[in-house]
């Protein structure tokens, strides 16, 4: 088979799909991972082949809605909201309709160098990202099965909603009639979220469950990993892309605030930056881990304090490392709720309250062991889902 995977602008929607890429070159099928530039290098260091779609200089200047401002703003958003739009109010509804009319917009740009390449290269079978609305489009116009891939919390996430109902957004439905084709919504989901993590799905999905192997990139081991028994405690400090993504500039620097506010508490300090950071300004002996994969540096962590990434949050509860979830964005709450729901961790409404992170991050350092079990019951449950190597004999069907 010849297997098109295909992403959107953003890495960290990349990373989850490597896996089952590799599992089906490993297989003997044919790859290619198709996304903007932004995605080229994260595809190659990953052992991949890339084709690279999309403009990124129109990329960029796509027009952002202005509703998703309050996206990167820590305000309370009913609970289970991702799992059923109809908890919303009108407001909110608005900020998700803006996230689908940016994806849109987006998949506006990449589908006319997608469609080109896969009316030359035929691929047999399109795997998209569950925020890549290109992909079932793409399928549509090749006549091909498209099969959505994610760990996004909550079934509506996948869908092309804007207002707590089943329709597609008539921008979707115009991506379509573009090429004439019919709106042909996905086959099915490969869903790579751990069963306890999950919340109850607001919509029926056909889903295909796989087993999550966390991939966050390669990188080489720094020296100073290794700990020696008995040393002071580890915590790993990290906002991540989605963090910085979200980050109101005018909110706290919740990184910052963590770190001094755990200067004095004797712990070793690790900060895994999204970006350029001034490390003159960082408590004595902060470490800086650029580059270093979180699946190796995890292990070695007694607390990780995070943004409530997916990313970070799945491999953290795989690794068995427990979470103080400090959430910038309605997105990563819900997230940070269901870590806190499977007992993995606590998760922190307010940002800038560094009192409270202190206390609890105490706590959590003084008696670790009911969240280290419950993380072990995460894992436990993702282990006893299909491998990457199932899923792929189950597709090639």
């Amino acid at each position: 088979m010849r297997v098109l995977f295909t992403t959107w602008a953003a890495p960290g929607h990349l990373f989850p799909m490597i896996p089952l890429a590799w599992a089906f070159q490993s297989a003997g099928h044919e790859v290619r991972f198709a996304g903007p530039p932004s995605c080229r290098d994260a595809v190659v260091q990953a052992g991949l082949t890339a084709v690279t779609v999309g403009d990124q200089q129109a990329i960029a200047a796509l027009p952002r809605p202005p509703e998703l401002a309050a996206w990167g703003r820590p305000a309370r958003w009913p609970h289970g909201w991702s799992a059923n739009l109809d908890l919303l109010d009108a407001d909110q509804r608005a900020v998700i309709r803006a996230l689908y009319l940016k994806q849109c917009a987006l998949a506006g740009e990449l589908l006319p160098d997608l469609v080109e390449f896969g009316r030359w290269w035929g691929p047999d079978l399109i795997v998209h990202d569950v925020l890549a609305q290109a992909g079932p489009v793409l399928g549509a116009v090749l006549g091909v099965p498209a099969v959505g891939h994610g760990w996004e919390i909550g079934s509506t996430l996948h869908t092309p909603t804007g207002d707590g109902h089943a329709e597609p957004l008539p921008e979707f439905e115009r991506l379509f009639a573009r090429y004439d084709v019919p709106v042909t919504p996905p086959e099915r989901w490969v869903d790579i979220c751990p069963p306890a993590l999950r919340p109850p799905d607001g919509r029926p999905v056909a889903r295909l469950d796989m087993r999550c192997v966390p991939y966050n990139g390669s990188g080489e081991q720094p020296s100073w990993l290794p700990r020696a028994a008995g040393s002071r405690p580890r915590i790993l400090v990290t906002a991540g892309v989605a963090g910085a993504r979200y980050r109101d500039p005018s909110g706290p620097d919740v990184p910052g605030l963590t770190l001094a506010s755990l200067a004095g508490t004797g712990s070793e300090l690790v900060l895994a930056p999204a970006g350029p950071v001034d490390e003159d300004a960082l408590p004595p002996g902060t470490r800086v881990a650029r580059g270093v994969p979180f699946r190796m540096l995890l292990p070695t962590c007694d607390l990780v304090i995070h943004h409530g990434g997916a990313g970070t949050a799945v491999t953290s509860a795989l690794l068995g490392v427990p979470q103080l979830v400090v959430p910038p964005s309605p997105i990563c709450a819900e997230i940070g709720h269901g870590v806190a729901g499977a007992g993995a961790g606590v998760m922190l409404d307010r940002l800038d309250d560094a009192e409270l992170l202190l206390k609890t991050a105490t706590a959590m350092l003084a008696a670790p062991e009911p969240y280290r079990a419950a993380a072990a019951r995460v894992a436990a449950g993702a282990d006893a889902l299909p491998s990457p190597a199932e899923v792929v004999a189950e597709l090639s069907r």
